[in-house]
C-alpha cells in the first residue's frame, strides 16, 4: 500500500488533527514511512523521537504485563503507537506494518505545547508502567543523594582566580601547571594553526600570553573536563566513551561556527559543546554504583527522561553560568526560534545537528542549514557565483586542530 505524505494523511490522526491545515503539510513534508518486517521488535525509547501511528497491518502493544492488539483502520491506530510516560513499552509486528514517523520536536514547535519542563524536579511524574530505576533516581535528585561530579581542581582554581581583577598571566600559568595534560593541551593550542604566531611557543606563560586570560581560562576549563568523564566500571566504560567522543566533536564544532560568527568567542562555545550532554555522566555513575543489571531500554529511558534536569544540576553546581544552562536545556530543539540574537546554544545545535546529519543520524532531522539557528548565526551564504559555502565543512584543519587538543593529541600542529 502507497501513502501520499500531505496535511489531509493527518486529519484523523490524534493530536496533530488540531494543527492547521499548513502545519499539518509541514509537518507530513518531514514525516517517514517505514516498513515493519513480520516479527519485528519496536521498542519505545527507539522510537521516541518520533510520533508513530500505524497505517497498515497488525501490531501487539506490550505495556508492563498487558497485550494490546492494534489494528491499521481502527480507532487506536489513529492515536500514537507510544506515549512519552511510558518509554518501557514495545511492540511487535504480528504482519508487515508500515508506520507513519512524525517529527516529534516539529510538532511540538508548532502546536506551542513546550516539551516537559524538566528543571521542575517537583513537578516531575512517572506513571506506574514506568522504570522503578527511574523513580530512584528521580528520589536521589530530589533528596541531593545524587552525586554530581565536581569540576576538576585545576578547572575550579582557575575558575576562581579570575575572579580577582588583578590576575596576570604568571600567576595563572602557576595554576595551570598543576595539571601537566592541560599545561600540554593549551601550549598546543597556542601552536595550532588556529592561534599560531610567527614563532612557536614553548612554556605555559608564553601560551597564556597569546591567547589572552579569559580564552585561557575558558581552554583550560575545556582541557580539564576529559577527567570528568570517567568511570571506574567495565559495564560502562563504553558508553562513557561514546559520550565523550560526541561531546568533544560537537565542542570542536562549535568552536569553528563561532570563529565564523560575530560577537561570538570561540573558547565559550568550545566550553558549551563540551559540556551540552553533561548529564549523562551521573546517570551512568548512579547506574554503575547501585544497579549492575540493567538493559538497554531501561538505560535509555533513564537518559532520556532525566539527562536535561542532571545536566542543569552539574552546571548550575560548577557554576558556569545561565547560558551554559540554557545550552543544556534547549541546545537539542532543533526549531528553536525565541530570539532574533543569536546566542551560544544557537551554535551548539547547529554543531549537534551537523554531526548527526553527518553520522548517526535517526529520525526525521532537519538539515542543519534549514534551521533558524544556522540563518540567525549568518551562516547560510553564496559566493559571488552563486554557490553555497559550507563555512564548517571548509575549517576541517582547524576542526582537527582542536579535536587534537582536547583528546591530547600530540602531532597538533
Amino acid at each position: 500500500m502507497t501513502h501520499t505524505l500531505s496535511a489531509s494523511t493527518l486529519d484523523d490522526l490524534i493530536p496533530v488533527h488540531r494543527l492547521h491545515r499548513d502545519q499539518r503539510a509541514r509537518l507530513a513534508a518531514s514525516g517517514q514511512i517505514a516498513v515493519v518486517p513480520t516479527g519485528k521488535k519496536l521498542t519505545a525509547t527507539q522510537e521516541y523521537p518520533w510520533i508513530g501511528y500505524l497505517l497498515a497491518g497488525r501490531l501487539c502493544l506490550v505495556t508492563d504485563s498487558e497485550k494490546e492488539i492494534i489494528e491499521a483502520g481502527s480507532l487506536r491506530a489513529c492515536q500514537p503507537l507510544f506515549v512519552t510516560d511510558r518509554l518501557l513499552d514495545h511492540a511487535v509486528a504480528l504482519s508487515e506494518v508500515e508506520l507513519l514517523r512524525l517529527d516529534r520536536q516539529l510538532y511540538e514547535s508548532l502546536s506551542g505545547d513546550p516539551p516537559v519542563a524538566e528543571d521542575l524536579l517537583d513537578a516531575l511524574e512517572f506513571s506506574t508502567t514506568e522504570t522503578a530505576l527511574l523513580g530512584r533516581f528521580c528520589q536521589a535528585c530530589k533528596s541531593g543523594e545524587l552525586a554530581l561530579p565536581s569540576l576538576p581542581k585545576v578547572a575550579r582554581a582557575i575558575q576562581e582566580a579570575m575572579q580577582d581583577p588583578h590576575i596576570n598571566s604568571a600567576r595563572l600559568a602557576r595554576i595551570v601547571q598543576m595539571d601537566p595534560a592541560v599545561t600540554g593541551g593549551l601550549i598546543r593550542l597556542a601552536n595550532s594553526v588556529v592561534y599560531r604566531g610567527s614563532k612557536p611557543t614553548a612554556d605555559v606563560r608564553s601560551a597564556i600570553i597569546r591567547l589572552g586570560l579569559e580564552v585561557t581560562r575558558a581552554t583550560v576549563v575545556s582541557l580539564a573536563m576529559q577527567q570528568v568523564f570517567k568511570t571506574r566500571s567495565p559495564l560502562m566504560k563504553h558508553r562513557m566513551k561514546a559520550v565523550w567522543n560526541r561531546s568533544v566533536h560537537i565542542s570542536a564544532l562549535s568552536f569553528v561556527i563561532a570563529r565564523h560568527c560575530q560577537g561570538f568567542h570561540p573558547e565559550e562555545a568550545l566550553l558549551a559543546g563540551l559540556v551540552h550532554d553533561v548529564g549523562v555522566i551521573p546517570i551512568l555513575d548512579y547506574v554503575s554504583r547501585y544497579q549492575r543489571e540493567i538493559d538497554d531500554d531501561e538505560l535509555e529511558a533513564v537518559i532520556l527522561r532525566l539527562r536535561i534536569l542532571v545536566g542543569e544540576l552539574v552546571i548550575r553546581y560548577w557554576g558556569l553560568g545561565p547560558e551554559v544552562v540554557q545550552v543544556v536545556r534547549e541546545s537539542g530543539n532543533w526549531y528553536r526560534d525565541t530570539s532574533d540574537q543569536p546566542d551560544y546554544c544557537d551554535i551548539v545545535l547547529v554543531a549537534r545537528l551537523y554531526r548527526l546529519n553527518q553520522s548517526e543520524s535517526r529520525g526525521p532531522l532537519p538539515r542543519h542549514e534549514e534551521t533558524p539557528a544556522y540563518f540567525k548565526l549568518g551562516l547560510g551564504f553564496s559566493t559571488t557565483s552563486g554557490q553555497d559555502v559550507d563555512v564548517i565543512g571548509e575549517a576541517s584543519e582547524e576542526l582537527s586542530a582542536v579535536i587534537g587538543m582536547l583528546k591530547g593529541n600530540a602531532d597538533v600542529r
